[in-house]
Formats: structure tokens, sequence, C-alpha cells
């Protein structure tokens, strides 16, 4: 899968901008603010209407811009395929979504064009607490499954619910009642979030443990440690009851705490090399080896579920790899991903890029030839 052809309108600091693109890796260079990321972004936008750098959509229309339009024209497997979003923004959030010019939906989008995207903070995953490491998995299982998006959604809304009762309950017993109910809600849409996670170990074990060794030539291995005891099953039946024990268990904790102390937010996923935490204990090549493997075991599996091979955006990360992690990830274009690349340096260590850009103040140019 290839984009042949990139539209940008009033997004971020683009005007306007028609851009076409060819296989392999595209380097687009240039100095800071210049717009290198905002096409990054764009792609990103259009295959999940999120953005991996902006919390609202406002955030992405051209300053003073009430609307925005991305577009694509795709090549798989010898056919073409056109992508199209506008999106209103004032007064209110609109999204209209074109597939061949026909409406459709936000999955629509995804499965014709999955990307990954990985950026400088992507150590902090390997580096910090264990939020950022439940927000990659979220992510991806959001991706690959709606239903689990759903369901987090939920569960989410139901724990912080449950916190405002934990923290009115002490000595009430009103609020007691309410608390009985919030902790099914909470039980059930959390254990199918557990579910959900605990299914996908197998695939993304095995996938980490690959593409690490693919990376830095040895295995890493990934384990789902969770707050709830469940023990080896993944019935969600009995997920449920481990989770209504643990809450009953530590009600006491919670009430003088305020907060729900178990469930899928407070999990976490442990990378190690030879059983010694990548976190605490990797050296920083090892670190930085661990969260390529995140990203590349994410592609692997968006691949599996859409048939197709995930466009890859890296933002700004050469300048952070040694010559062989980039060799490695530049190698994934022969095997059919496309790969746009940013960087502050014209060569940005790739050594012969299948077409290379300059980027500065939103123009685009190649071979001296003006794109914008």
């Amino acid at each position: 899968m290839n984009i042949e052809f990139l539209l940008l309108q009033d997004f971020r600091n683009y005007r306007r901008l028609e851009l076409p693109l060819s296989p392999g890796v595209s380097l687009f260079s240039g100095r800071n603010a210049s717009g290198k990321t905002n096409l990054l972004e764009a792609c990103y936008y259009l295959s999940y209407l999120t953005s991996p750098r902006a919390e609202r959509d406002m955030e992405l229309a051209r300053w003073g811009e009430p609307s925005f339009a991305l577009g694509c024209r795709l090549r798989h497997d010898g056919l073409i395929q056109t992508l199209k979003v506008e999106v209103a923004v004032i007064p209110s959030l609109r999204r209209k979504i074109l597939v061949d010019d026909k409406a459709a939906k936000r999955q629509d989008l995804s499965s014709a064009l999955p990307s990954v995207y990985f950026s400088p903070d992507d150590l902090y995953m390997v580096k910090r607490g264990s939020a950022l490491r439940r927000r990659f998995l979220d992510s991806l299982l959001g991706r690959l499954d709606p239903e689990y998006g759903r369901q987090l959604t939920r569960y989410q809304d139901a724990v912080s619910r449950r916190n405002v009762a934990l923290k009115k309950s002490r000595g009430t017993r009103s609020w007691d009642r309410t608390l009985e109910t919030l902790d099914e809600l909470t039980v059930r849409a959390g254990a199918m979030v557990l579910y959900g996670r605990l299914s996908s170990m197998a695939d993304l074990r095995r996938e980490v443990g690959e593409t690490y060794s693919f990376v830095a030539g040895h295995d890493c291995q990934i384990s789902y440690e969770s707050s709830v005891k469940i023990g080896d099953s993944i019935d969600t039946d009995d997920i449920a009851n481990a989770f209504r024990e643990s809450l009953i268990a530590r009600r006491a904790e919670e009430r003088e705490r305020g907060v729900t102390v178990s469930g899928p937010h407070r999990d976490d996923l442990a990378l190690s090399l030879g059983g010694r935490s990548v976190r605490h204990f990797g050296s920083q090549g090892e670190q930085r080896s661990a969260a390529l493997a995140l990203r590349i075991a994410e592609a692997r599996m968006l691949e599996r579920a859409y048939g197709r091979k995930p466009l890859l955006l890296l933002d700004d990360v050469f300048s952070e790899l040694d010559e062989n992690r980039r060799d490695k990830v530049l190698s994934l274009c022969e095997y059919g991903h496309q790969i746009l690349i940013t960087s502050t340096d014209p060569v940005g260590g790739v050594r012969q890029p299948h077409a290379a850009f300059h980027v500065e103040d939103a123009v685009v140019s190649l071979e001296g030839g003006t794109l914008s």
C-alpha cells in the first residue's frame, strides 16, 4: 500500500498543498517549525481521525480558519482508492468522511490507510511509568477492534464516577448503595477491557520478541502485570469474578484513599531482557530498541488485521538512532512499507531515500521544484 498523492487544505501552517509521493522512503528535511511534522500528522489523521500531537481538532485548522480538509490517493494491489476528510471546527466539530467519493465511517479510513507514528517520545513508553504503556496498548487494541475502545470508554467513565462515590461514601449509607451499583458497572466494563488485553498478549509477545531480535539481535520478553489476581484464565466470567473480589477486598483502602486502587487503569506492560527490567536496568540502546520493537510490532499486528502494510511515519527519530537501528527500520520498505521521515538534517541518516524534499515555511520542494 502506498500514498501516491497527498492533499492538505488549511491544515496547520499549510494553506494548500498537493504533494505527489513515491513508494519506499521519502525524506522531509528543514528547520524546526517549518511544517515537516505537520505532513506526518496529516497522514495519521487521515488514518484514524485523531492526532498524535493535538488534543483537539480545533488546533489542527490553520490559524483563523473555521475548517480544514485532508485527502489522499492510495494504490494497493494495483487498485486505486481515494480518501478525503472535511472537518469543520467552528462553531462546532463536524466531520465528513469520503472513501472513493462515497460517505464512509472512521473504520473505513483505518482499514484503507493503517499507519504507525514513531517519535522521539516513544522512548518514554519504556523509561517512564505505566500510563504510557497502557496508552500504547489501548490505542492499538482500539484500532484492531472498535468494541474494545467502547468498553474502555465505559470503564473509564465508571471508574471516574466510582471515585466520586468513594470520596462521598465515608459513613453515608445512601452512597454505599450507589457504590454497589457502580461496582457492577466497573466490573462488567473492566472485565471486557482485561479480556481484550489478555487475549492480545500472545500475539504481542511473539511480535515484540521477533521485532526486538530483528532490531537488536536477541530476544525481549513482554508480559501483562495486572492489579487483579486473575490467574491463567481469560474467560470473561472468571475475570469479572476476580475483579469483583478485588474491589471487595480493598474497599476499606479505597474509601480511605478515595480512589479505585485495582483494575485495568492500574495495570502495566513489563518489558524485560533475560529477566531484567528494561525500564530500570536497560541501557539507552536497549531501551530505544524496545521502543522500536513496540512500534514495529504494532505495524505487524495492524497488517494482519487489515491485510495491507501500514504507512510508517518517522518524526525526527533517526537522530536518536545509531546506524544499525536506522538500517533495520529502513529495510522495512523492502517488505512493502512506505516510510515518511522528517529530519532537520538534509541527509537525515538516510543514505539513499527514494525521494528527498525540503520544507521551509510550509513550502515543499523536490529537486528545485516547488510543490505548494
